[in-house]
């Protein structure tokens, strides 16, 4: 017979509640970095984009903000811009 585990240790330490929003806000910035990968170059260059971050923040691991990482890059680039 199977034995019955306690499954209350592999739970996450967040509520539930907090748990979706992350998940909701991590699905919207999918859905705006896909649109924007539909895009030309050029249009992705004037919005201070690049097509390379926004695929990296695609395979970014869930519990990572890909927006965060994506607005880093892009003031990254602005300065180097400035720079240049």
């Amino acid at each position: 017979m199977l034995a019955f585990r306690n499954h209350h240790q592999f739970a996450p330490h967040q509520p539930f509640t907090a748990w979706m929003e992350s998940y909701s806000r991590r699905q919207n910035v999918r859905r705006m970095a896909r649109s924007l990968l539909a895009e030309r170059y050029e249009i992705l260059s004037d919005l201070g984009y690049n097509r390379y971050d926004l695929l990296d923040a695609l395979h970014l691991p869930l519990h990572s903000d890909a927006l965060q990482y994506i607005e880093a890059r892009r003031s990254k680039r602005k300065q180097q811009n400035r720079l240049d």
